[in-house]
C-alpha cells in the first residue's frame, strides 16, 4: 500500500485560479475544456463525500504502468523511462518486445478511455484515505477531490475523453518514434574483427599466395602476441623426417619435359579416353585413332581447356585481371584498394595439366586430402582458393538459404590491412602455388630444382620427369614418373612406376584396369605409401626435459638461419611448456635478435607487431633474377 503524507499534497481549495490555469494541459485543449476543469474544481471544493471505513486493500503493481487522469505528465515520464530501460536488454528481440508492450498498453488505454483502470485506481485511493482517517490523519480537507463530480463521475466524462485522446496520441507517437533494433545489431556490411592481429594477417598472406610470409607471420603471432597465442602454440606437431617441431610442412613441385620438339603435343593420360574392348595396332597406335589424340584434336582440346577450366594467363588477364576469378568480358572491373594477388598460379596449372593430365589431377587430390586433414601441420588447412568462373556459363541464382548452413552463415574474411599490404609489396614475389600448400618452382632437372627448393624453405619436393615420344599418325606416347625428395638432405624418398599413356590404353582395353584413374592410382601406389609413412607429422614427444630443450635451443640459435621468427616461436613453445625460465627466454631472444629480440619481449604492442612484419619480410628469399 502506498501512503501519501499531508505535506505531499496541496488542496485544490487553496489553489488560485491562475495556478490552476497554468497547470492545465495546453497541447490540444480548448478554452471550453479549461472552463469545465475549473468548474469541476470549484464544485469539488464545496462537496465533501461522507467518510466510510473500508477494509485494508493491498495495491497491486500494474505492468505495464497505467496512467490516471491526474498524472499524465508522470505517466509520460514513466513510459520514456521504461523505453530507455528496455535499451539495456541483452538482445534485439527482447528490446523490440518491450517497445511493443508499451505501444499496445498506450493504444488500449486510448481506446478504452481509461475508465476501467481509473475505477480500479479510485478504489485503491479510497481505501488509502479511509485507513488514514482511522489513524487520525485528518484527510477531510482532501476528500473533495474524489466526490461524485470528481474522477469517474458521469458529468465530466466528455472532458476526460478529450484529455485522454490528446495525451494518448502524443505518447503513442513518441513510442512509435523509437527504433530499438539498430541499437543492438551492427549495420549491414560492417566487419567486426576480433582476435590476434598477426594470426589473421597470416591467413590473408597465405590466401594471397605468400606461403613463406604466412608461416613467418604466424610465428610472429606466437612471439609478439604470446598471451593470446596459447591455442596456436598448443597445436604444434613433430616431424620425424625433419626432426623438429612444426606448424606447417612446406611442399613444392617441379617438372622436366623432354621430347617436345618431336611431337605436336604432350597428349597426357586423361580420364575417359579409352573404352574397354578397344584394340591397339602392333605399331603402338590405335587402329582407328578414334580414342587417341591426334595433333589437330589435341590442339583443339587444349584450346578449349584454356578457355574453360584451364584458364591460361593471357585469357585470364584479358577477362578479369583477377587470376582465378573471371568476369564477363564487357564488365568493368572495380578499382581495387590494394594490389590484386592470387593464391594459385595459372602458369603452374597450365604446365601441369597440359603435360601430366590425370596424373597431376590424382596427385593433387591425394595431397589435398592429407593437407586438409592436418597431416602436414595445422596451419592453413581450411583455406581454399576461390572457385574459377567460366564467363561463358549462364549465371545461376545462389541456392536458397538453409538455416545452420556453414557456407552461408560464415562471415566474410576481413579486408587486408594497409600494413599487411605494404609488407607484401615490400617482400619479393614468391613462386606461385599449384595447389594450396604446394609451391610451383618451375621447369628444370631435379638437381637444378633442389637448390631452388632449399632457398625457398621447402621441406619436400615432388619432381616429375616427362618423356614424349612420337607414335603412329602423329600420336604421342607420354611417359611420366614422379620422385619425392627430402630437400634438406637431398635424399630421394620415393620413385613411382612409369605412367605410360599407350600402356594405360592397352590395359584398360584388355580389362586389366577399369579406367584410367585406376591405372594411375596403381602406378602411384609406392609414392602415396611413402608419403603416409615418412612425411606425416605426429604429436610432440612426451617427457621432454629442460636439459634436452637447452641443447636443442643451443643448436638452433647457432645455425645459419637463426635470425627468424620461426626460431623465436620455437623458444616461445618451450616457454609455454615450462621447459625454459624467463631469464633463459630473454637470453635466447637477445642472442638471436639483439635489441630487436628484446623489443619482442618488452616493447609496446604496436612496435612489436611492426617489428614482426619487418622480420617476416627480411626472411623471404630474393626473387629469381634479383
Amino acid at each position: 500500500m502506498f501512503h501519501r503524507s499531508r505535506s505531499s499534497h496541496i488542496s485544490r481549495r487553496s489553489w488560485p485560479t491562475d495556478a490552476v490555469n497554468s497547470c492545465l494541459p495546453t497541447c490540444g485543449a480548448d478554452s471550453a475544456t479549461r472552463q469545465r476543469t475549473l468548474a469541476r474544481g470549484a464544485h469539488s471544493a464545496v462537496t465533501t463525500p461522507p467518510v466510510t471505513t473500508r477494509p485494508v486493500a493491498t495495491r497491486p503493481v500494474a505492468t505495464p504502468p497505467v496512467a490516471t487522469r491526474g498524472n499524465w505528465g508522470g505517466f509520460a515520464l514513466v513510459v520514456i523511462g521504461w523505453v530507455a530501460a528496455s535499451m539495456c536488454v541483452p538482445s534485439v528481440a527482447t528490446a523490440q518486445s518491450a517497445g511493443e508492450t508499451v505501444k499496445q498498453s498506450a493504444e488500449q488505454y486510448s481506446q478504452s478511455g481509461g475508465s476501467s483502470d481509473m475505477d480500479s485506481e479510485m478504489g485503491m485511493m479510497d481505501d488509502e484515505m479511509s485507513m488514514e482517517m482511522e489513524m487520525g490523519m485528518g484527510y477531510d480537507e482532501y476528500g473533495s477531490d474524489y466526490g461524485d463530480s470528481g474522477y469517474g463521475g458521469g458529468g465530466s466524462q466528455g472532458s476526460t475523453s478529450d484529455i485522454t485522446d490528446t495525451y494518448a496520441s502524443s505518447v503513442i507517437s513518441l513510442v512509435n518514434s523509437f527504433e530499438l533494433a539498430p541499437l543492438f545489431q551492427p549495420a549491414a556490411g560492417v566487419q567486426v574483427i576480433t582476435g590476434p592481429l598477426l594470426q589473421r594477417e597470416s591467413d590473408m598472406a597465405f590466401a594471397a599466395g605468400y606461403q613463406g610470409m604466412a608461416v613467418e607471420l604466424m610465428c610472429g603471432h606466437m612471439v609478439t602476441e604470446y598471451e593470446e597465442a596459447g591455442l596456436a602454440l598448443s597445436t604444434v606437431k613433430f616431424s620425424p623426417a625433419l626432426r623438429r617441431p612444426v606448424w606447417n610442412v612446406r611442399w613444392a613441385v617441379s617438372i622436366a619435359v623432354r621430347g617436345t620438339e618431336d611431337v605436336p603435343d604432350a597428349s597426357p593420360i586423361r580420364a575417359g579416353t579409352t573404352k574397354p574392348g578397344r584394340r591397339l595396332a602392333s605399331s603402338g597406335g590405335y587402329d582407328d585413332m578414334s580414342g587417341g589424340y591426334s595433333g589437330e584434336d589435341m590442339s583443339m582440346e587444349m584450346g578449349m581447356e584454356e578457355m574453360g577450366g584451364g584458364y591460361s594467363g593471357e585469357d585470364m588477364e584479358s577477362m578479369s585481371g583477377m587470376g582465378g576469378m573471371g568476369r564477363r568480358p564487357n564488365a568493368k572491373p572495380a578499382a581495387p584498394t590494394y594490389a590484386e594477388r592470387n593464391m594459385l598460379s595459372d602458369e603452374a596449372e597450365s604446365m601441369m595439366d597440359s603435360n601430366l593430365g590425370l596424373v597431376a589431377e590424382v596427385v593433387a587430390e591425394e595431397f589435398g586430402k592429407r593437407f586438409k586433414a592436418g597431416d602436414y601441420g595445422p596451419l592453413f588447412t581450411g583455406l581454399t582458393p576461390p572457385e574459377k568462373i567460366d564467363p561463358r556459363a549462364p549465371r545461376r541464382p545462389p541456392p536458397p538459404r538453409q538455416e545452420g548452413d556453414a557456407a552461408v552463415d560464415a562471415a566474410p574474411l576481413p579486408t587486408m590491412s594497409a600494413k599487411l599490404d605494404a609488407a607484401l609489396t615490400e617482400a619479393p614475389r614468391p613462386p606461385g602455388m599449384w595447389r594450396p600448400g604446394i609451391t610451383y618452382l618451375g621447369q628444370g632437372a631435379s638437381n637444378e630444382m633442389l637448390p631452388v627448393a632449399q632457398s625457398e624453405g621447402i621441406d619436400f619436393l615432388f619432381h616429375f620427369d616427362v618423356l614424349l615420344k612420337p607414335g603412329r599418325n602423329n600420336a604421342t606416347q607420354n611417359v611420366s614418373r614422379c620422385r619425392l625428395f627430402n630437400v634438406a638432405t637431398g635424399k630421394q624418398l620415393a620413385l613411382t612406376k612409369s605412367m605410360d599413356s599407350l600402356e594405360a590404353a592397352q590395359k584398360i582395353s584388355t580389362g586389366s584396369f577399369a579406367d584410367e584413374r585406376a591405372y594411375v592410382m596403381d602406378q602411384l601406389g609406392s609414392l602415396l605409401g611413402i608419403m603416409d609413412r615418412d612425411t606425416k607429422v605426429v604429436p610432440m614427444p612426451q617427457g621432454l626435459s629442460p636439459e634436452s630443450v637447452r641443447r636443442r635451443i643451443s643448436l638452433v640459435i647457432g645455425g645459419p638461419k637463426a635470425r627468424t621468427l620461426q626460431t623465436l616461436a620455437e623458444i616461445r613453445l618451450y616457454q609455454s611448456l615450462n621447459l625454459l625460465t624467463l631469464d633463459e627466454v630473454e637470453m635466447a631472444f637477445h642472442i638471436v635478435g639483439g635489441s630487436e629480440g628484446l623489443l619482442f619481449l618488452h616493447g609496446p604492442r604496436e612496435e612489436r607487431l611492426a617489428m614482426a612484419r619487418t622480420w617476416a619480410v627480411r626472411s623471404q628469399p630474393a626473387a629469381p633474377g634479383e
